[in-house]
């Protein structure tokens, strides 16, 4: 049974517009970075072409295209009202390096002029059906340069189990509302009720559906109907995964967001898996097994990869980063203080030393080479405060890019209350912060 409605063919993206935000990690020098320390494919920073499937209103290209003004940038969306939304917005700004087309994986390869250096698609591949999902990549094997990279994420399992049940049951506790917006009202009602009854027990899986049904009922309708009640919405394994992409002839990269806290293999973890005597075919599985991973967004690029690891001296033309706060340095060693709150002793004098001097600095960096003397000794030491987020490290400094963060920010402000800054991060907005 179908909710009423009174149009079931209508586009749900143009009855209930889905408010997108910049993605961080989908920056073309977060993936250019991400490619490089992972042995891919070296993207041309000077000047590219983005292509972003699934673009809705355009929030994640603009800003990437404002600051960018360098580089071409396409965004394809088959939501009619989403595109109108996305052109205002690029022609408010004056944007003659940003298009926006409409149509749909089938439709529109005669509409793009391809071939594009990076291709992303953020929140579509787990979310349209197999035939859609199907015809996306044929598009992306077709219009992807030999040398680009393909960025896609997808809802992983087993940590996305819990919410698909959660997905389930507002589905059928919803199908009689009258429209989607409504219905996705309900879904927070709902939610609502049988949040009390699950916060009464201790037991784990009680716990689990009281922190889903929580996300519920902080989140817009917008988003609840797109997450929660979208026709298609499909978990995939890791191994699961790889196997689709494989047969349209794409390889593994790395991870778009390799460093962060959930993409994290601690040690405990990894001694584990080989206790276990686990299948390495699926030693990603086990991963997102063990780390309740939701969400993956892998970097690919056409098959076969030969890996090419990053010399010393790509990895002494990067810039350093880092918002470490210096707290005590009247003990044997420096202790810093973490993005998270947590305390970190620098044994290491000249590291301390410059640490001290990048916080001021922050959000800029500066380049290793100018910075280390002898950058083999240390790079080791920099690749695992990497992997810990202590440190950034980026291909170019986004900061030297020289354009006004002010127009974008003003018009970001009035649309969806947040500012984008060159470094492709949502800011408050009256911490927006551009070029000195």
């Amino acid at each position: 049974m179908k909710p009423k409605s009174t149009d079931s063919t209508r586009d749900p993206y143009d009855e209930l517009p889905y408010c997108a935000f910049p993605v961080e990690w989908t920056a073309p020098e977060r993936l250019a970075l991400a490619s490089l320390l992972h042995g891919g494919p070296r993207l041309p920073l000077e000047r590219y072409r983005v292509l972003e499937l699934g673009c809705a209103n355009g929030a994640n290209l603009l800003p990437m295209s404002w600051y960018r003004q360098h580089a071409e940038f396409t965004g394809l969306d088959s939501s009619a009202r989403q595109i109108a939304l996305a052109n205002d917005s690029r022609d408010k700004l004056g944007l003659n390096n940003l298009h926006f087309v409409h149509g749909d994986f089938r439709s529109a390869v005669d509409q793009l002029e391809g071939p594009y250096d990076i291709i992303m698609a953020h929140g579509v591949f787990s979310w349209v059906a197999d035939d859609a999902r199907d015809a996306m990549l044929e598009m992306c094997a077709s219009l992807l340069t030999s040398e680009g990279l393909l960025y896609l994420n997808y809802n992983a399992h087993p940590g996305w189990t819990v919410r698909g049940m959660v997905r389930d049951f507002l589905l059928q506790q919803t199908v009689g509302a009258s429209s989607l917006k409504e219905r996705a009202e309900l879904c927070r009602e709902i939610s609502a009720r049988v949040i009390s009854p699950l916060k009464e027990h201790e037991h784990a899986f009680t716990k689990l559906m009281a922190n889903e049904f929580t996300l519920v009922i902080n989140q817009s309708p917008e988003y609840i109907a797109h997450e929660y009640l979208s026709p298609a919405n499909r978990a995939y394994w890791r191994k699961e995964f790889f196997d689709v992409l494989q047969r349209f002839g794409f390889s593994f990269v790395a991870d778009a967001d390799f460093n962060s806290m959930s993409n994290r293999i601690t040690e405990s973890y990894a001694d584990l898996m080989k206790l276990s005597d686990l299948d390495d075919s699926a030693a990603g599985d086990s991963a997102d097994l063990m780390c309740y991973r939701q969400m993956q967004s892998p970097v690919l690029t056409h098959s076969p990869l030969t890996s090419s690891p990053c010399t010393l001296e790509e990895f002494s033309n990067l810039f350093i980063v880092s918002k470490l706060v210096p707290v005590d340095d009247k003990g044997e060693h420096p202790t810093f203080r973490g993005p998270s709150g947590e305390d970190i002793e620098i044994t290491h004098h000249r590291f301390s030393e410059i640490l001290k001097g990048l916080q001021p600095i922050w959000p800029r960096g500066r380049r290793i080479a100018s910075l280390f003397t002898d950058v083999a000794e240390v790079r080791e030491s920099l690749e695992y405060m990497l992997s810990q987020q202590l440190i950034e490290l980026r291909c170019v400094e986004p900061g030297d890019f020289n354009v006004s963060p002010e127009p974008l920010n003003e018009l970001e402000i009035s649309l969806r209350n947040i500012s984008t800054s060159p470094w492709h991060r949502m800011d408050a907005p009256e911490t927006a912060t551009g070029p000195d």
